[in-house]
C-alpha cells in the first residue's frame, strides 16, 4: 500500500481489525539542501530577528544550524512579525516548522498555526491546499514521512 495522503484506505496495525490511519508528517529535510547545492543555514538565518542575527554574527566560528534553530524557537518565533499574513504561504510554513524546532507536523497542525498567524485565513491553511503546496515544493526542502 502506498503512503499517498489521498489514499482513503487505512492499514491494519498489528493485525488489528480497527485500523489506524497513517499520518503524514512534514518537516524540513536539511539533507535535501546539500543534495541541491543550497544552504539550509543561509535560508534559516534569514528568519532570525535582528537581536539574534547580531548575537550569532558576533561569534568568531561558523554558526551551526542547531544554534539557529534554537535561537528561532526560543526568541525569534515569539515576535509578532515572525509569521505574518503578508508573507507567502510557503515562507510562513517554513517559519512555522523552524519555530517548532523542525519537529515533523501534520498538514492539519501546520494549517492551524498558519490560520492563527494569517488572521483566521482557513483557506490557505486547509490540509488539502497545504498538501498540494508542500508536495510541489522545490525551494524549502519540505519532505513528508509517515507514521501510524
Amino acid at each position: 500500500m502506498g503512503l499517498n495522503p489521498s489514499d482513503r484506505r487505512t492499514p491494519m496495525v498489528n493485525g488489528s481489525k480497527n485500523p489506524e490511519p497513517v499520518k503524514v508528517l512534514w518537516f524540513i529535510d536539511t539533507q535535501w539542501y546539500e543534495k541541491s547545492n543550497r544552504s539550509f543555514l543561509d535560508l534559516a538565518q534569514s528568519s532570525l530577528c535582528p537581536k539574534c542575527m547580531e548575537k550569532l554574527g558576533k561569534k568568531r566560528k561558523k554558526t551551526a544550524s542547531s544554534e539557529v534553530l534554537v535561537a528561532i524557537k526560543d526568541c525569534c518565533s515569539k515576535l509578532p512579525d515572525f509569521v505574518t499574513a503578508r508573507m507567502p504561504i510557503m515562507e510562513s510554513v517554513f517559519r512555522i516548522l523552524l519555530a517548532n524546532g523542525n519537529r515533523p507536523m501534520t498538514a492539519e497542525d501546520i494549517g492551524r498555526e498558519l490560520s492563527e498567524h494569517r488572521d483566521g485565513d482557513n483557506y490557505a491553511g486547509s490540509p488539502q491546499m497545504l498538501t498540494r503546496l508542500l508536495n510541489s515544493d522545490h525551494w524549502y526542502g519540505f519532505k513528508k514521512e509517515s507514521s501510524v
